[in-house]
């Protein structure tokens, strides 16, 4: 085949053919050679040995047959090119390699351009459709240029096509990932085309319905998933949004077979220049789990309430009885009894009254978040002046001397929790005070960083700072129950309430004698300050 060369045309198109690239180095681009010929080899070197191609030069391997093209190819999964001869072992041997390189190792980004010295072999319009080839040339027109903007123009498709591929790479991995995140989050998602009424679901959301992967549906195959007690409320929420709203959220119940699931959907809508509703997309994220939690949280505080009033009522009805008893016998005794007799049953007596007061204390502890007024907005100011009024008995008995000062935000928070909160703080500021020292309580309140920051600083008996970690634990007392009396839950109670809030408390002390400083820092939305 040699012979349909024209060598003249190729040695002289050398020297015109560009070869030179500026681009920065790299490994250079294999191209595999096949051709039973060895001349055929030497003058395809001699046209390419100094050709480079976006800042790479070309390495090229050789084989002499469609057998070693298939060695070469197994041992090299990195060829870019392979320019083909057609007629080798047999008539096929390169359209049989074509196949092969296609369909047994799908490598689908290599260049295969075909060099033949048989023109009227096939026709080029068949074979390039039937065997996927990317370029066709025949030995007798061929020259430098042609080769070189041949294998250039190769090289170059073939490098689209790695990048092609390695994006499609990351693009299936991302989806992947994005698949194996829904699943982790029980979070599905959904496109709504309402022109269509054509819904596509994501592979979680057909599982949380109960659907096979790749399911499509309407909006009404939608509804008639859901719960039938939910579906009125579901096209109320649906209509608001498709007449005037831009976002479809709602909470509610889906039927999978004979198994009800808790879901909720969000979406946004997207809507035509002229207003009318386009296209949805939103999430469905499986609640079940969440609710049955909530469910299980029901029962376990109506548990606690029930607990609660047994404490209320049928513990604190006996020692009632008992302190009674203890009064009334002491009293039908007083003449038989000598001093230390009447200690005892002073003793006994206190004792049922303290532990009165430490159930009731309890109780109080135990309803914190789950009894009482709703949350509301209001002025914080309000709150403390209200505490300060019905604390007034406690701070004229003290001879207190109160200052408020400070930022006092609008907050929507618990009104008897913070009331309670406020009150157990300043009593207490009224409460441990030094003899001889009049009390002096500084109740100040600030905003910073989003969070509303109160404080009630005293002049007392201070705390000793190795015990402020004890503070905010139940039935804790630092100071003798003989000189300061109270249940020990105060505090404790107060850290609930801050906790409750999504806040916390904390307190500060120099020392004994020094006086003592509790912080209370809840967060604060925006919009409050």
């Amino acid at each position: 085949m040699l012979e349909m060369i024209d060598d003249g045309n190729l040695l002289a198109g050398l020297s015109a053919a560009p070869s030179v690239d500026l681009a920065p180095a790299g490994d250079p681009w294999k191209v595999l050679l096949v051709d039973d010929e060895p001349d055929v080899h030497t003058v395809l070197h001699l046209a390419l040995h100094d050709v480079r191609i976006d800042g790479r030069g070309l390495r090229l391997l050789d084989a002499l047959s469609a057998e070693q093209a298939r060695l070469a190819l197994a041992a090299d999964p990195d060829i870019a090119l392979i320019l083909l001869d057609v007629v080798m072992e047999t008539d096929r041997a390169g359209l049989d390699l074509v196949r092969y390189i296609r369909d047994e190792l799908a490598r689908r980004s290599v260049q295969i351009v075909l060099i033949t010295g048989q023109p009227g072999y096939a026709p080029q319009r068949q074979v390039v459709s039937d065997y996927q080839i990317d370029g066709y040339l025949l030995k007798s027109e061929l020259s430098a240029e042609r080769i070189f903007v041949a294998v250039h123009s190769a090289i170059r498709a073939h490098r689209l096509m790695r990048e092609l591929d390695e994006t499609l790479a990351v693009q299936r991995e991302s989806e992947g990932n994005l698949i194996r995140a829904q699943s982790v989050a029980h979070v599905g998602s959904w496109t709504y085309e309402l022109d269509c009424d054509e819904m596509r679901l994501s592979a979680e959301t057909c599982r949380i319905f109960g659907l096979p992967a790749g399911t499509r549906g309407s909006y009404q195959s939608y509804l008639a998933r859901v719960y039938p007690d939910d579906r009125c409320a579901v096209e109320e929420v649906w209509r608001a949004t498709m007449a005037e709203g831009t976002v479809f959220q709602h909470e509610h119940r889906i039927l999978v077979g004979e198994t009800v699931r808790h879901v909720r959907q969000q979406a946004d809508l997207t809507r035509a220049a002229d207003g009318r509703p386009l296209r949805c997309l939103g999430t469905t994220q499986d609640i079940t789990e969440r609710k049955q939690a909530e469910e299980e949280l029901k029962r376990s505080n109506a548990e606690l309430e029930q607990f609660s009033y047994a404490i209320s009522h049928d513990l604190r009805q006996p020692l009632r009885m008992v302190a009674s008893y203890l009064q009334l016998l002491e009293i039908s005794l007083a003449e038989q009894l000598g001093s230390e007799q009447r200690e005892q049953f002073k003793f006994a007596i206190d004792g049922a009254s303290r532990l009165d007061r430490m159930l009731v204390a309890l109780l109080e502890y135990s309803r914190v978040g789950r009894l009482g007024e709703p949350p509301a907005w209001l002025e914080t100011r309000a709150i403390v002046d209200e505490a300060l009024l019905f604390l007034q008995p406690a701070i004229a008995e003290a001879q207190a001397k109160i200052s408020v000062r400070g930022h006092w935000p609008r907050a929507r928070v618990r009104p008897d929790e913070i009331l309670r909160l406020l009150q157990n703080l300043i009593a207490n500021a009224a409460k441990f005070r030094l003899a001889g020292r009049r009390p002096e309580i500084r109740v100040a309140s600030r905003v910073a960083r989003g969070h509303w920051c109160l404080s009630v600083a005293d002049n007392g008996v201070g705390i000793h700072p190795g015990q402020l970690g004890r503070l905010f634990q139940v039935f804790q007392r630092l100071q003798s129950r003989a000189n300061y009396e109270g249940s020990g839950v105060g505090l404790a109670l107060c850290r609930k309430i801050a906790e409750h809030h999504g806040g916390r408390i904390w307190a500060e002390s120099a020392g004994d004698g020094q006086g003592s400083r509790f912080c209370v820092s809840l967060p604060l939305a925006a919009e409050d300050e």
